[in-house]
């Protein structure tokens, strides 16, 4: 390693802290790249301890009695914006899905790719869900609002808001003011939340569902970000200008 690459790197103690700035940021460097990888394994690490749980049936006290206290609690107004969350199944979440990408593309062409590899976590979760073959809550258990089809693990919708709320507060943040990027993260981690309250207050999946489809889509969306930029095709609209012009 160079002089210049050791002045630039911080010490060791002060990383993580440089790591989290560069990802709120929406511009992750290489020190945000030595943490992104080891967090993804981490955080897949613990996916994987959920899984095994679920499959061996060792969350069901912990599963009914979280359920059984986020159905009793008095939610208020935001039982509006849980409803719309759960309302965006099947068809509808791909084609919310489908406009996030597009929009980001148009947005900016590093965002758009972000989100579409972002995106393939949820295909993940679709070979997952049939791998576990998990059944969902039934209604000898659980209060069921909106009785929902297919296996219950991990949440489709935990995974879904995960990775496209992280990855547009990625993609947006570097087009905002600093002092502007808490609020939007803020509001990233509220949809996140509100999404596995919602899935659980319908009665739709356990809390080790939405616990799964968080984990696995952090996991992911960390990969993503760990992964260098020359592997991003057409990072943006300029890198097609700078190959137009001619060599002299």
């Amino acid at each position: 390693m160079s002089a210049e690459a050791k002045e630039a790197t911080p010490p060791l103690a002060e990383q993580p802290k440089q790591a989290a700035k560069e990802v709120i940021a929406g511009q992750p460097g290489p020190t945000a790249r030595r943490w992104l990888g080891p967090t993804a394994l981490v955080v897949f690490i613990l996916f994987a301890i959920d899984t095994y749980v679920v499959v061996n049936h060792l969350s069901f006290a912990y599963d009914l009695t979280t359920t059984m206290f986020i159905q009793q609690f008095n939610w208020g107004p935001l039982v509006y914006p849980m409803e719309l969350i759960n309302i965006s199944a099947g068809y509808w979440q791909v084609l919310l899905g489908l406009v996030a990408i597009v929009a980001m593309f148009i947005f900016e062409r590093r965002a758009g790719w972000l989100m579409l590899i972002g995106s393939i976590s949820s295909l993940i979760d679709n070979i997952i869900k049939l791998l576990v073959s998990r059944n969902r809550p039934t209604v000898d258990l659980v209060h069921i609002l909106q009785p929902a089809s297919g296996f219950s693990y991990p949440s489709g919708h935990a995974v879904f808001f995960t990775w496209m709320s992280f990855m547009i507060a990625v993609a947006v943040a570097p087009r905002i003011r600093p002092a502007y990027r808490p609020i939007l993260w803020t509001f990233a981690a509220i949809v996140v939340v509100l999404t596995c309250l919602a899935r659980v207050w319908a009665g739709d999946h356990w809390p080790s569902d939405v616990l799964g489809g968080v984990m696995l889509a952090i996991g992911w969306s960390a990969f993503v970000l760990w992964l260098p930029e020359r592997w991003l095709p057409s990072p943006n609209v300029r890198w097609f200008r700078g190959r137009a012009r001619p060599t002299s």
